[in-house]
């Protein structure tokens, strides 16, 4: 918000030298160069000026395309003699005084900012844009409510491109080679090829390689953003063909390619304008595959439809896209992607299975991994009770389980319906029942005045395997219901 001031300094002809503005007054005095319309004029480059803009103001049109909250600002103007790149840096003098930077062009009220020319928290501590002969560029250096007041300074300086910012000086690399730049100084030259899953990434740099041997090769690149970074093989030019490509932001992702002995690779490391930055690059050779699948449920039965979900095992994301998985026995199936498949065992084991892998740049692995089949089944095979019986009466209740895979622990529970519709515990019993036995569980249960009311009594015996947590493997024959029919005791009439 604009505060208002009662005087402004007014000086004619101000002389900037190329080193240093020097304010008037250290305090309680607007700078001359506050305002859009009275800018300190830039002469030539290098330059720099500190001033102190402690009672700096912030106008109502100043431009907020770089930062929304503008405290108080300055203004500078330069008038490029010639083509090229300018850098500025603004600096403070303790912590939290550094002010924010950004460039425009066009007259006041109809501003554009100069792409990738703003300097403030999320931008980085400088800004780098292109300069045309004979453009007049505003450089607006400003703080926001949290900056500090206080001696400011503004560094602006004449910068080369990148060296290998053109194709034809692509910078050679080697394969272990790490390398940094800085986007903000490259461009696209005419012609130059645009990748495909990033077009707006104009800011580039290339790197050539050239493999002794075939492999496999990883791109690595990182920035503020995550560069665009794009492969391509080709001799010219004119004759380049995308290998990989990799968008900015693209994350952990990195380009991958099986870089053939003897053929030429051209490496592009990118960005638009207001992503570009430092960046640092590194090839290495791309790890090997450690392909898997992961198991639902992990130890399966001869009951269970097991899914197996495959995956390639990079560490370097690359999805599978072919491959076979064999089941260990002497059933397999081809994959076309990660879909899970699925598969039944017929029996009880430890089954080898295998599973080859091939990512879409072309490397293969083979992974190996046990499947351990187990299944743990109890049955009722039998549920004994009265057909008919009076209130008062006490009757066994015996109960049937059969065992024919391991020795088990087996929990029985004896249940009553009640009138609500719920299953209330009457009983419980555990007994080992040993492989390929049959064991009987022993019950009572007294009828009561309310059976009789009801006219029957309905039950329920329910079969667990003690310490599983996975339970029993077939749960479908683990329950069985009867019904007896009450009548009321011996002397007692039917209301």
């Amino acid at each position: 918000m604009k505060h208002t001031v009662l005087t402004r300094l007014l000086v004619a002809g101000l002389a900037i030298a190329a080193a240093v503005v020097t304010p008037a007054t250290a305090h309680a005095e607007t700078p001359s160069n506050d305002d859009f319309g009275s800018p300190a004029t830039v002469g030539a480059l290098p330059f720099r000026a500190t001033q102190d803009i402690a009672d700096a103001t912030a106008a109502s049109d100043d431009p907020t395309s770089c930062y929304s909250q503008i405290r108080r600002s300055v203004w500078y103007s330069y008038t490029a003699p010639a083509n090229g790149l300018v850098r500025a840096l603004p600096s403070g003098s303790g912590s939290g005084a550094r002010p924010f930077v950004a460039v425009y062009t066009g007259d006041r009220g109809a501003l554009t900012q100069v792409p990738g020319a703003c300097a403030q928290y999320n931008n980085g501590p400088s800004a780098t844009f292109p300069v045309t002969a004979g453009q007049t560029y505003h450089i607006m250096l400003f703080q926001d409510y949290y900056g500090v007041p206080g001696p400011v300074t503004l560094d602006l300086a004449a910068v080369s491109p990148s060296p290998n910012d053109d194709f034809a000086a692509a910078t050679p690399a080697t394969v272990p080679g790490t390398y940094s730049g800085d986007l903000t100084r490259a461009s696209a030259e005419p012609g130059e090829a645009m990748p495909s899953c990033n077009p707006g990434a104009d800011h580039s740099v290339w790197f050539r390689y050239t493999p002794d041997r075939t492999r496999s090769i990883s791109v690595e690149a990182r920035s503020r953003w995550s560069p665009s970074v794009t492969v391509y093989r080709g001799a010219t030019r004119d004759t380049l063909s995308e290998v990989d490509c990799v968008a900015a932001g693209g994350g952990n992702k990195r380009p991958v390619f099986t870089a053939a002995a003897g053929q030429q690779y051209w490496i592009r490391i990118a960005d638009d304008a207001e992503g570009a930055s430092w960046y640092d690059m590194r090839l290495t050779t791309a790890p090997a595959l450690t392909p898997n699948a992961y198991l639902q449920p992990g130890t399966p039965s001869v009951f269970d439809d097991v899914s197996f979900s495959p995956y390639a095992g990079d560490s370097l994301g690359r999805p599978l896209v072919s491959g076979e998985l064999r089941f260990g026995d002497g059933a397999s199936v081809t994959l076309t992607g990660n879909t899970p498949v699925t598969h039944r065992y017929a029996a009880d084991g430890d089954y080898r299975m295998e599973i080859t892998a091939t990512t879409d740049d072309g490397r293969t692995g083979t992974g190996v991994q046990t499947v351990h089949v187990e299944t743990h089944d109890v049955a009722l095979t039998g549920l004994s009770l009265p057909a008919t019986a009076r209130a008062g009466q006490t009757k066994p209740v015996k109960v049937s389980v059969v065992n024919t895979r391991y020795d088990e622990k087996v929990v029985v529970s004896f249940r009553r319906k009640t009138e609500s519709g719920y299953y209330q515990d009457i009983g419980t019993l555990t007994q080992w029942v040993a492989k390929g036995s049959r064991v009987e569980f022993p019950f009572a249960y007294t009828y009561t005045a309310a059976d009789a009311a009801a006219g029957q009594a309905e039950f329920e015996v329910f079969a667990t395997i003690d310490g599983r947590y996975d339970g029993d493997s077939h749960a479908v024959d683990n329950r069985l219901t009867a019904v007896t029919t009450v009548s009321p005791a011996s002397g007692v009439k039917a209301s």
